[in-house]
């Protein structure tokens, strides 16, 4: 959709073949009963990019912000403690004895360097902190924001800054003292007279620390691709995949090579450009023909599998205060939740008055047995851990289950290395353009910045610029 809008800007005609009967993939929202059900993203962060797509479309005035620093808690004996994300507390937190306390704290005194080759998570974790670090602190994140397993996940693919950070300072805390100090020399020259807009004055878009961190809209996270689909009305056909794709000579210039797409209903689609903005294993097996090599680079992306449980209660059925973001769950608790939000404590107007609402993410990858259960049995056993969790009464008023087996790409090791051998192979193929959440990021803002960039980059092999 980012892709498809910021091609109809810069005045390049374009159709959108969606395969599903409404916009935006992973997110939909489903309004139900008074209660606002988020199958996908919850409440993202909007960057600057996202913020100006959200400006362009006017949707500001739907935009509710969030609580950025609202409490997070990690479960360890199926109690809740308050995430530790300041000195003040980490010293407080029993989720940590003392010996793992103090790896953390004194870890700027000491000096280490990476190895030659790319770690996994786990490895850098334990070699810097130890194992209890990685197992109560670091899996509950790292399993909240990508769904993955710190022991496959690739330090040089999810996270370059801090192996840099290692690298070049010896000590994450100093390389992350160095780069805070740069950005903010950077913001300060950004908002000073000299960085202006077209208009001669500062362009407010560079001062970045002042929009809002993470949110939704008053209508649920839907209304993005929604409005994005209004503003590309008549660029886009619904209920329309893709069956084959293939390269044939171009009968006016023989040198070039023209795309023929043979949709789901059978009608045949010349394009001087493809863009394959689906899934990396969608992608590779519509290249598996007219790009081999790319397919095979394609085919190697691992997928997490996803279910989310979205349970509505009355307000008086929870002992627990509801006071924050929600909960994570370490994998050592064994449980099949890997993580819930409190969607109604969050921002307004997810629930009626004297309800809650909250949004659970669960399918350990490890536990394929329970995973397979139908929806309604699957449900139970993720509401009966939440249940235990947060002391709740009785069953649940509403819910809505949604299951996807291959949700997100994972950021496994040797996955930065796979991402540039894809850009050099596309160097090689200048009418195919590939774009996802498997290249840069899973979160909206990077989603939308390579739908941008495989827009701009077909603009310049137009052209007839190099990329």
């Amino acid at each position: 959709m980012a892709c498809a809008y910021r091609l109809k800007q810069l005045g390049i005609p374009c159709l959108v073949l969606e395969a599903q009967g409404r916009p935006g993939g992973l997110i939909s929202t489903i309004r139900k009963n008074g209660f606002l059900f988020e199958t996908g993203p919850q409440f993202p962060r909007f960057p600057a990019l996202v913020w100006r797509l959200v400006h362009e479309l006017n949707l500001q005035s739907e935009f509710v912000a969030g609580d950025s620093g609202a409490k997070r808690y990690i479960v360890r004996n199926a109690r809740l403690h308050r995430a530790p994300f300041s000195p003040q507390g980490l010293l407080g937190t029993r989720l940590l004895g003392l010996p793992s306390k103090l790896r953390i704290l004194t870890e700027v005194f000491r000096t280490s360097k990476p190895p030659s080759h790319e770690e996994s998570l786990a490895e850098f974790v334990q070699r810097k902190f130890g194992a209890e670090v990685l197992d109560y602190l670091v899996d509950p994140l790292i399993s909240t924001i990508f769904f993955g397993d710190a022991h496959k996940m690739g330090m040089e693919s999810a996270f370059p800054a801090l192996v840099e950070w290692e690298r070049n300072q010896g000590s994450l805390v100093r390389g992350a003292i160095r780069t805070r100090n740069s950005r903010r020399q950077s913001r300060e020259k950004d908002a000073s007279p000299q960085r202006t807009g077209t208009n001669g004055k500062p362009d407010s878009l560079r001062v970045t620390s002042a929009l809002p961190s993470l949110g939704s809209f008053h209508s649920g996270m839907a209304a993005l691709p929604e409005k994005l689909a209004e503003n590309l009305q008549g660029q886009i056909r619904y209920r329309e995949g893709i069956a084959c794709v293939a390269r044939t000579p171009n009968a006016i210039d023989t040198a070039k090579s023209v795309w023929q797409i043979v949709s789901s209903s059978g009608e045949k689609i010349t394009a001087e450009h493809l863009i394959l903005a689906v899934p990396a294993y969608a992608a590779a097996q519509l290249l598996a023909n007219a790009a081999p090599q790319l397919a095979s680079q394609l085919k190697t992306i691992e997928y997490a599998p996803v279910c989310s449980v979205a349970s509505a209660y009355s307000r008086s059925q929870i002992s627990n205060a509801l006071d924050g973001f929600g909960f994570m769950v370490p994998r050592r608790e064994g449980w099949e939740t890997i993580c819930t939000f409190w969607n109604s404590s969050l921002l307004p107007g997810r629930a009626p008055e004297g309800k809650v609402l909250m949004t659970s993410f669960a399918g350990r990858a490890s536990n394929n047995g329970s995973a397979a259960a139908d929806e309604e049995a699957y449900a139970r056993i993720v509401e009966a851990e939440n249940a235990r969790a947060m002391k709740i009464a009785g069953e649940p008023l509403d819910r809505v289950v949604w299951k996807d087996p291959k949700a997100l790409p994972q950021y496994n090791v040797g996955h930065a290395q796979r991402v540039k051998d894809i850009s050099g192979i596309l160097r090689s193929t200048p009418t195919l353009g590939i774009a996802g959440n498997f290249l840069k990021g899973r979160s909206i803002g990077e989603c939308v910045e390579t739908g941008f960039d495989a827009a701009e980059d077909a603009l310049k092999r137009i052209r007839g610029e190099n990329i």
